[in-house]
């Protein structure tokens, strides 16, 4: 069952699984549950489950963000129904909209971008949002691009200087990166770059009426104005920060310890969709599947874009969440103020990141996931180690 809220609308650093989609359960260890696999041409006509716990889920997603894919084309695969779940995915048209319903609970689950998970994890946030929060896997990877008005002749970036600088919000991985950027190359955010938050679906109109100069969105909003020929890429945020991640398929704390098998099967299922959609030789036919239905948005986009968004190293769909990911992102929301200054890095990224939960889901399903938590960062070539930290 799918829906829209279309009455608010407004308008290589690490490893990549190499797996069979027919393969079996390699591995079960602590999570052992009734949707041992979810591949359609695993069950047959004869299989059968032992159903136990409610099976009725609701998720949020964000479509037709590149993020929102993993959650989309497991709904459209079948692969929820495989595991013996009713989910419905209802399609928001603001990421607030999917937080606020989260906490209050009308949502089991939701697509959130990384650094809003954490404000209201710990309450730093002007929505009025807090509750536990967990991030089962991460939906979506690199996916951004800097942008910068077509002919405006930016070609280094001292160039950025005095322009007009926007992103869709501050509590996105979008504005890290902006800021990250600027840093690096010794501009000053506050003094050197004009900068303001703007609507996602006003990215595109603003830029070509010269009110923005540059921005950093999502995909697939980047590729578009790309295509449409009102801006080019200037660096793919890949670039900035390989494989970093963008949005996550988060859930209530209370929720994940209360009924953890309900949580690992829905995330079995949208990790198997990650872990398609992350096959360079399947995106086109992803983009098929999710292109089928109006109800996500994706028919919208025309299919020259998503094929651009959706190229291997621009967007990319890699689930584990790893524990110095989310040490970075709060190292770098504290010192821009946006998380408070001594809250304590180590002990909230494991609170929030189930790093070994999804390690334990990716092996369930024949995946070669990561043996360690913690991989180095790199910022514009700068290296991050958080390990001993």
């Amino acid at each position: 069952m799918n829906s829209n809220n279309d009455d608010k609308d407004e308008d290589t650093d690490y490893k990549i699984p190499r797996y069979d989609r027919r393969q079996f359960i390699r591995k079960a260890g602590g999570f052992v549950l009734t949707s041992a696999v979810l591949s359609p041409e695993i069950f047959t006509p004869g299989t059968s489950f032992a159903i136990t716990g409610r099976r009725t889920v609701n998720i949020g997603c964000f479509g037709p963000s590149h993020c929102a894919t993993p959650i989309v084309h497991a709904r459209l695969r079948n692969y929820f129904d495989k595991a013996g779940l009713r989910v419905n995915v209802t399609n928001y048209p603001a990421m607030p909209l999917i937080a606020k319903d989260l906490v209050s609970g009308k949502l089991d689950f939701g697509q959130l971008i990384v650094p809003l998970v954490f404000a209201i994890h710990t309450g730093k946030n002007p929505l009025g949002l807090k509750a536990p929060m967990v991030i089962c896997q991460i939906t979506g990877t690199n996916g951004a691009a800097l942008m910068v008005k077509k002919g405006l002749n930016i070609s280094s970036p001292e160039d950025f200087k005095g322009k007009i600088m926007a992103n869709h919000s501050k509590l996105s991985v979008h504005y890290l990166i902006n800021r990250m950027f600027l840093e690096t190359y010794g501009l000053d955010f506050q003094n050197d770059v004009n900068f303001k938050v703007i609507n996602l679906n006003d990215a595109a109109s603003a830029m070509q009426r010269g009110e923005v100069d540059t921005f950093v969105m999502p995909e697939p909003k980047d590729a578009a104005v790309e295509t449409e020929g009102i801006g080019e890429v200037y660096l793919l945020s890949k670039y900035i920060w390989p494989n970093h991640p963008c949005c996550s398929l988060v859930a209530r704390k209370e929720l994940y310890e209360n009924e953890r098998e309900l949580v690992a099967d829905v995330t079995r299922a949208v990790t198997q969709s990650g872990l398609d959609a992350n096959q360079p030789n399947m995106r086109e036919e992803v983009i098929d599947i999710l292109q089928s239905v109006p109800d996500f948005k994706y028919n919208r986009i025309p299919r020259e874009v998503l094929k651009k968004a959706f190229t291997p190293g621009r967007s990319d769909f890699y689930p584990f969440p790893y524990q110095s990911t989310a040490m970075l992102i709060i190292e770098i929301m504290k010192k821009y103020g946006l998380l408070d200054a001594d809250l304590e890095a180590r002990k909230t990224a494991e609170e929030v990141f189930l790093s070994d939960f999804s390690r334990q889901v990716m092996l369930d399903l024949g995946a070669d996931p990561p043996d360690e938590n913690f991989r180095v960062e790199k910022i514009l070539g700068t290296l991050k180690d958080y390990s001993a930290l």
